[in-house]
């Protein structure tokens, strides 16, 4: 009797260990399974020129997306996807102003919960680690870390950091980060440790807001846009909140000017910029050769294309 209670115990721990690891098995696919990485096929006539990257590598390489050119990785935010309306445009604009390969990285099975800190921001590290398996798997294939632009906004902003350091320290050319996420990010004191400017060659950020976005101002160029980064005059309601606005004034700035002007007397500032070129402009064509790294600031206005591209010489209030 005692011999079966513990051949009986034996079965039932050997049952739990199975169960616990299945289901961690099971969680995971649960959020690394359902990430796709999308491409922008130039060979189709149709509307639906997203089409999923191939599993196969040889198919990948024979893609439309071809190894020798440029390539540009854009990775949404919170409750998002490929589908949301910065995100079409954004690929529009990249395809049109940028040769090469254009992709997305959609995660939206994860981030469309409305839990930010209990179902999303758990899962940052398993997001951030298929991002640098993504650009393993480029870079055995063949592209060039050298020729990736990425562009990322709010937990994408900081996806796209995480996944480009955890690939390899400054081997993409160049991050692109839109108002990164401050909330789970500002209070780690671990994150606060990490250095932006190891992700990428160059990395430009662009503040929007001070309720979700993050306080930090330490990437190679750091834009403080509007009411010192704080806030926007054209805030609207979610989703187009200040910290909503910023992939719309990115894709806004592929075709308009967002200038630096002096910092207003009532910003401050602990990394500002000195002698900017006038050329100088926010956004994907801003010169991140020019020289000029630290802070800089740019007024946007109430409506699109929310600045009033002026180049100004003198001083603001």
């Amino acid at each position: 009797m005692a011999q079966r209670l513990m051949n009986g115990a034996r079965l039932w721990a050997i049952c739990v260990v199975i169960c616990v690891i299945y289901g961690g098995v099971k969680a995971a696919d649960r959020v690394t399974g359902t990430i796709r990485f999308l491409m922008f096929d130039r060979c189709r006539v149709d509307s639906n020129q997203l089409v999923n990257v191939p599993d196969n590598n040889a198919a990948f390489a024979k893609s439309s997306c071809k190894p020798s050119e440029q390539f540009a990785i854009i990775v949404h935010g919170w409750r998002e996807g490929t589908d949301s309306e910065w995100v079409v445009d954004m690929v529009s604009n990249f395809t049109a102003h940028r040769p090469g390969c254009v992709m997305v990285m959609h995660y939206a099975n994860n981030s469309h919960t409305i839990d930010y800190f209990g179902e999303l921001l758990p899962h940052f590290d398993k997001l951030a680690n298929v991002l640098a398996a993504h650009l393993r798997r480029m870079e055995s294939i063949g592209f060039d870390p050298a020729k990736g632009h990425i562009f990322g906004f709010s937990m994408g902003a900081q996806l796209a950091l995480e996944g480009s350091r955890r690939f390899g320290l400054q081997k993409i050319n160049r991050i692109d980060a839109c108002d990164p996420a401050g909330p789970g990010f500002d209070t780690v004191p671990e994150n606060m440790l990490l250095d932006p400017k190891q992700a990428a060659r160059q990395v430009q950020c662009i503040h929007t807001s001070a309720n979700f976005g993050t306080r930090r101002r330490d990437c190679h160029i750091s834009w403080n846009m509007g009411n010192c980064g704080r806030d926007q005059v054209a805030a609207r309601p979610f989703p187009k909140g200040s910290h909503g606005l910023c992939p719309y004034f990115y894709n806004s700035a592929f075709v308009h000017r967002f200038h630096p002007v002096p910092k207003p007397k009532l910003c401050v500032s602990q990394r500002l910029a000195h002698g900017w070129p006038r050329e100088l402009r926010m956004g994907y064509h801003c010169d991140m050769n020019s020289g000029v790294s630290g802070e800089l600031f740019s007024l946007t206005t109430r409506n699109f294309p929310f600045t009033d591209e002026q180049v100004f010489d003198g001083t603001i209030p």
